[in-house]
């Protein structure tokens, strides 16, 4: 069974890495522009100040700063209350990857913002969405372990909503406040989304291997 599901992890990584060069072979083609312009217009035909408001607030939470301190509250709640350390090694390795993984792609594609109608301000380039990418490679992967080691099912299956959740708000939100386009956070959540699958599979790899040297310790 353990054979199986990793199996079909790495199908998954795979898969979301091939549809992501897909996307970055014809994100400048017209049905795209064309797509990307429709749910801009979608999403921001109705802008009130509150949600306005919520959507930067869904933004700045996956900001910088943010990743850093959710990296640290949830490093200190597995190494000191769990006594785990594995979690907190792969999720760091994991912010590191997916953080400067994105700045390289971007270095690469040189996609500039939309011009037209930006609620925030914002430098660099837009291809992929960075904001997507870390949502789905960073905290999806923070979701992850946060659900595995909840024993009630309706618990995790709460934690893995919310989650999936969170990580849609933030890509829409990019959309919303006028900095992505559309095709930019989907390539951010399907890079993201390929190393989440990734790290994943390193993780039970790295347990696996770990349970082996105690026993045969």
């Amino acid at each position: 069974m353990g054979k199986v599901v990793k199996l079909w992890l790495l199908i998954g990584m795979v898969g979301l890495a091939a549809f992501f060069v897909l996307l970055a072979l014809g994100y400048s083609g017209s049905e795209v522009e064309k797509m990307d312009h429709m749910i801009i217009s979608a999403l921001t035909a109705y802008q009130p100040g509150e949600l306005t408001r919520l959507f930067i607030w869904i933004t700045n939470s996956a900001a910088k700063t943010n990743e850093w301190l959710s990296l640290l509250v949830f490093s200190v709640f597995f190494i000191i209350w769990r006594r785990q350390w594995l979690e907190p090694l792969v999720l760091t390795i994991c912010l590191f990857t997916t953080r400067y993984g994105n700045f390289f792609l971007k270095d690469v594609y040189e996609r500039e913002r939309p011009s037209f109608h930006q609620l925030v301000e914002i430098g660099g380039y837009s291809f992929p969405s960075g904001h997507a990418m870390i949502s789905a490679g960073f905290f999806g992967l923070l979701f992850y372990f946060l659900a595995v080691h909840i024993k009630r099912t309706w618990a995790r299956r709460l934690v893995a909503a919310l989650g999936s959740l969170y990580i849609l708000l933030v890509g829409m939100s990019r959309i919303y406040l006028g900095v992505h386009y559309p095709s930019d956070v989907v390539a951010g959540f399907l890079a993201g989304g390929s190393l989440l699958l990734l790290f994943i599979i390193l993780y039970q790899l790295l347990a696996v291997f770990i349970l082996w040297h105690e026993r045969k310790s």
